[in-house]
């Protein structure tokens, strides 16, 4: 029986090659695109799942009484708190100061390294691929290396026992290699080493004192504990202990669950949108497989009504339903797999690789997916197979054979609702798309208070073997630069715009002890020239003038406003830690977006250090010429080139490095954009079955209009006037819906669009446009056909 279920199915699949041809389509297309998106949700969220107990497990994260917030505290808080607390199981700090060069024989390379405390492993439960998690940090001269990099150096081979040097001055045993760790995943580990190793560096021995925050602190606790309770206790001690307490609100304990949507907060907005839009996109495909269905079905009441007159059931007519949209459906999947492997996971990792890094998909890892298309195919195919054969397998045998069915007929209610629905999804990518576009176009063009054209910026931080050495050559190239008629002007820097590090120093005013906490770097005096910043008061620097003290600072309009200044003539900050020098305030310069602009610029100040300080600075910024920038990055290219160093020099063009903050919701776009076409796609799709299907049935009505003198353009309204009126409803339902979704997304920028109201009737206008052209093509063919023809159907 099965067998002559499926021999049926095919001959209708075959008979319908139109509909079934488009059903595939759509079905492949619009499948292919839920596995993708779904698939990246689901990378996601498993990416750390072998940590255990991540209910328990907590980072502490400062609010300031000035309303900021920020992850890091002082170093020795995290030991206080685990001798006042029976509740901490353990407890590890994740700490990032140096990235020290490691040799193993003629091999020299640097990794991500980041310093934890022994207990690490037992609150973050990582597997290991070599090693005893339990004993791996116990050591203070030990190293634990990520899967990753145990490959690069050592292959296959177990390196566990093997020794590694850190700088020709400090020997290490490799004690574990860790199993692959997810790109998704919180961690982005290259090697770790005990925190025992940091103490014995002077400069973080200095700063690690009660009033510098710098370090992130994790806390894995027994599931009894008492939260609110435990955060009084740290308050308690932060009231005890920090060198000005009044500065912190709270300490917060943050669930390690949310830490990465807490660091990058765009991501929680791309894995909604995933599960947002693979939700929308597999609606719209059950969508039209239920509307072609459906249509199919009214030429279909007469097999039905036979097959019931020779004992067929409903059931079994059911299953012939079933059986041929799960050819359909399973085909497509097939399709969609290699869609999906070949096409759309390659693009996903195009757009989100360069910030996550790339996924991959293997069967034994990744089965639950593809456990998920079977079961969404099931239900599709239960679904479409199902729902509309119910309808039709009730009507009476007499009135089924004769295939007068025109009642059931005029109840399009329900199609027509799923019509309304589809294009209601559509026009919502596509509203989304546009203000999304607008937005980022927003940012990209702000006047960003410095001029981002044709400066060239280096990267000079770039481990050099001999400094001295290195100065004198780097000297020289600042000489021919200084020289060279198409360079304006240069600047040695420790951060530029959009690369200023997360260094925060709290600075007060010691006349009115008004304190600000800020962002500081070290630049030189080409600074603000190169990048066209305005001064708003006093001087920029000078190294005739500063170059002794070493301690003149610039800072932002922002920053004198926080410390309630009107003037800066005799002003000096003080640092907050004892023995910190004075800081005589030489300049204000003008506030400029030195981070992207879904934050609001923050207190910034700028600390003088010498051009030739080369081993202190990370970027050499140049300002050209229009036209005779190739001839400039040539110039620095061979005068780096010269210099010894570890790290390969590299340059780009600061319009690009700004763009580039913006990766993460450009690739956003991307994504709605292909959503977008997708969904308006598979609609029209639906739409193009289903008007030809009206058509067909309509063929005698449309030959009479035409004898009767009714022309091309009045039969061509008659089939699209219906179907272009639901798009119109489809967008008074969509509009509201996409203002609500956008300006909520929109509040969590610092600056943004407003939202117009041509940004919908575009969206509107595009989908009209669509659907106009999709629903006219048939109905000119049918409107264009030869009425003699149509009248002799029967």
């Amino acid at each position: 029986m099965i067998r002559n279920h499926i021999k049926i199915s095919l001959r209708n699949l075959w008979k319908n090659k139109l509909l079934s041809s488009l059903n595939l389509l759509g079905l492949s297309i619009g499948i292919g695109s839920v596995l993708t998106l779904i698939f990246s949700v689901y990378a996601y969220y498993n990416a750390d799942s072998n940590i255990e107990n991540q209910e328990n497990i907590y980072y502490l994260k400062t609010m300031t009484t000035g309303g900021d917030s920020y992850s890091q505290t002082p170093y020795p808080l995290l030991k206080e708190i685990v001798k006042a607390s029976t509740e901490v199981i353990a407890a590890t700090h994740i700490q990032g100061w140096t990235q020290p060069w490691l040799e193993y024989g003629e091999l020299d390379f640097q990794e991500q390294t980041d310093y934890v405390e022994p207990e690490f492993f037992q609150v973050f439960s990582l597997p290991f691929k070599y090693g005893d998690p339990e004993t791996a940090l116990d050591k203070k001269y030990s190293i634990v290396l990520t899967n990753k990099v145990s490959l690069k150096i050592f292959g296959e081979e177990n390196p566990v026992g093997k020794i590694i040097s850190v700088h020709d001055t400090l020997n290490l045993t490799i004690t574990g290699v860790l199993e692959p760790i997810s790109p998704y995943s919180a961690f982005r580990l290259g090697v770790i080493m005990p925190t025992k190793l940091l103490e014995d560096i002077p400069s973080f021995k200095a700063r690690a004192n009660w009033s510098d925050s710098f370090t992130m602190n994790f806390l894995k606790l027994r599931p009894s504990t008492n939260i609110a309770q435990f955060e009084r206790r740290i308050n308690d001690l932060v009231e005890t202990n920090y060198s000005n307490p009044t500065t912190i609100a709270a300490i917060k304990l943050m669930p390690f669950a949310g830490m990465r949507t807490d660091s990058i907060p765009v991501v929680d907005t791309i894995i909604s949108g995933s599960i947002a839009a693979s939700i929308f996109v597999l609606l719209i495909v059950l969508i039209n497989l239920l509307n072609l269905n459906a249509s199919t079905m009214f030429h279909r009441t007469k097999n039905i009504a036979v097959r019931k007159i020779l004992g067929g059931t409903k059931r079994s007519v059911i299953i012939q339903f079933c059986i041929e949209n799960g050819i359909l459906v399973f085909a497509s999947i097939s399709i969609s797999a290699l869609l999906f492997l070949g096409i759309l996971l390659p693009k996903l990792n195009d757009i989100y690789g360069a910030d996550f890094g790339k996924i991959s998909f293997t069967v034994a890892k990744d089965y639950p997916v593809i456990l998920f298309a079977i079961g969404l195919g099931l239900l599709v195919t239960l679904v479409v197979g199902i729902l509309p054969t119910l309808r039709f397998i009730s009507v009476p045998i007499s009135t089924g054979i004769k295939g007068k069915i025109d009642a059931i007929k005029r109840n399009f209610f329900v199609r027509n609702s799923f019509i309304v629905l589809q294009f209601s999804i559509a026009i919502l990518f596509i509203c989304v798309a546009i203000i999304l576009n607008s937005q980022i176009g927003f940012m990209k063009n702000a006047d960003l208070g410095f001029n981002k054209e044709n400066v060239i910026i280096g990267n000079i931080n770039l481990e050099y073997k001999d400094e001295v050495s290195a100065s004198a050559s780097f000297n020289t190239l600042l000489n021919k630069l200084e020289a060279n008629p198409y360079v304006k002007t240069y600047s040695v820097s420790q951060a530029i715009p959009s690369d200023y590090n997360f260094n925060y120093t709290q600075f007060y005013d010691p006349e009115t002890d008004n304190e600000i906490r800020t962002r500081y770097a070290r630049t030189d005096q080409g600074y603000l020239k190169t990048l066209e910043i305005p001064l708003v008061m006093g001087r920029d620097f000078d190294e005739n003038l500063d170059k002794d003290e070493d301690n003149s600072v610039i800072i932002n309009r922002t920053a004198m406003k926080a410390l309630g200044w009107e003037s800066i003539e005799g002003k000096r900050l003080k640092g907050k830690e004892s023995g910190s020098p004075d800081y005589p305030v030489i300049g204000v310069m003008e506030d400029f977006h030195y981070q992207d602009m879904q934050n609001a610029v923050e207190p910034l100040a700028h600390l003088y250090r010498e051009r030739d300080a080369i081993a202190s600075h990370r970027f050499l910024s140049a300002r050209v010429e229009k036209g005779h920038e190739k001839s400039v990055q040539q110039q620095i290219a061979t005068g780096i080139g010269n210099i010894d160093s570890r790290r390969e020099y590299k340059q780009e063009f600061l319009t690009d490095k700004v763009s580039g903050q913006y990766r993460l919701i450009e690739g956003m776009l991307k994504t709605v954009n292909v959503v977008a076409l997708l969904t308006i796609f598979i609609s029209c799709l639906g739409m193009f079955g289903l008007i030809s299907f009206m058509a067909k049935r309509r063929v005698k009505e449309i030959g009479i209009r035409k004898v009767l003198g009714a022309g091309v353009v009045k039969i061509i309204v008659l089939l699209s006037k219906d179907y272009v009126l639901l798009v119109g409803i489809a967008a008074l339902i969509a509009f509201p819906i996409a203002w609500y979704v956008m300006n909520a997304w929109l509040a969590g920028f610092a600056y943004s669009i407003s939202i117009k109201w041509w940004m919908f009737a575009l969206s509107g206008l595009i989908a009209l446009l669509i659907t106009s052209f999709t629903v006219g093509i048939q109905a000119i063919k049918s409107a264009t056909a030869n009425p003699t023809k149509s009248l002799k159907t029967e």
